[in-house]
């Protein structure tokens, strides 16, 4: 069994009976349940708990407790520009080392074959250029973000491109024979391939373009020029 796997077990598993314990103690009059406490702001910064020791992405979690706990306490929302703050500066050290290490280990000509973007409150349009396309990082917070990639060549193997979408947009201009997988968690949102299927169109299958991350009253789409 993965270690991941078995803490997240352990963690839901004890959630469970301490629940399991406090109803029953309810039922026997033997303690009181503050029932005031199920509310929606309530399990929001519960799920965000979860998320937030179960899920390698870590930005659902900070996400959904800051929903609830902002709700809760609405003088706390400067906190809100704090913590995006700190996000764009720090936040990609843990989702994204692989990727930042594979660029610290690469010449400043090979650079230009990975993407870092990020649109805060606005709007960005880039044209790649790449002849080794390897994937990077899109954030997009309270804005859209248009990525062109139809002049690029995609790499061999597995090539991760993050996403992050809160409240925002991505859109994500490919060739159309590029072999595209999403594995990107939607909450509140969506991120879909819109690029037409042409099953005459032969694939690059020994090269593929993974979109991971996360879509938060967000959302993203695949498409070609035409």
């Amino acid at each position: 069994m993965e270690p991941q796997k078995f803490h997240g077990r352990i963690v839901v598993g004890m959630l469970l009976i301490l629940l399991g314990t406090l109803f029953l103690l309810n039922n026997y009059n033997l303690f009181e349940i503050p029932y005031e406490l199920f509310s929606w702001e309530y399990f929001f910064i519960l799920f965000g708990l979860l998320f937030f020791l179960l899920s390698k992405n870590k930005t659902v979690g900070i996400v959904f407790i800051a929903i609830g706990l902002f709700n809760l306490v609405p003088e706390l929302w400067p906190l809100i520009l704090v913590l995006i703050g700190a996000y764009i500066i720090f936040g990609k050290r843990g989702r994204y080392h692989s990727y930042k290490l594979s660029i610290s280990h690469t010449s400043d000509g090979d650079k230009k074959n990975y993407i870092e973007q990020v649109s805060l409150f606005g709007g960005a349009t880039k044209i790649m250029n790449s002849e080794n396309f390897k994937g990077g990082n899109i954030v997009s917070i309270f804005g859209g973000s248009d990525i062109n990639l139809s002049n690029c060549k995609l790499a061999e193997g597995e090539n991760i491109l993050e996403v992050t979408a809160i409240f925002g947009g991505v859109t994500i201009i490919v060739p159309q024979n590029w072999n595209v997988e999403i594995d990107l968690i939607p909450i509140f949102g969506g991120f879909g391939d819109k690029r037409r299927k042409d099953p005459n169109l032969v694939y690059e299958h020994n090269k593929t373009l993974i979109i991971k991350g996360v879509a938060i009253f967000g959302g993203g789409e695949i498409k070609t020029n035409f």
